[in-house]
């Protein structure tokens, strides 16, 4: 019997599910982007979701930009200039 292949990036499926939304965010350390990194890089499970979930993101955060009115940009102003005002 040969022995069990490492999982790439040294960390399996289930740790990149558990860190996937931290890792399009930019969120990880180094070290972590880089195990996160190699193994989408070499799995064929995983690559499609993470495609997914950052298309996803990306689609719901474009959606998310909408301008505030120009009338309520002027009352957030003029508030955050008297707070700043009274400090």
């Amino acid at each position: 019997m040969g022995k069990a292949m490492p999982p790439p990036g040294g960390i399996d499926c289930c740790g990149v599910m558990q860190q996937l939304y931290e890792y399009i965010d930019g969120e990880l350390d180094e070290e972590s982007v880089e195990k996160v990194r190699q193994h989408l890089d070499k799995c064929k499970r995983c690559y499609p979701r993470y495609n997914f979930e950052r298309a996803f993101m990306r689609f719901v955060g474009d959606q998310a930009r909408v301008a505030a009115p120009p009338e309520l940009r002027r009352k957030i102003f003029a508030s955050i200039l008297e707070e700043e005002s009274e400090s």
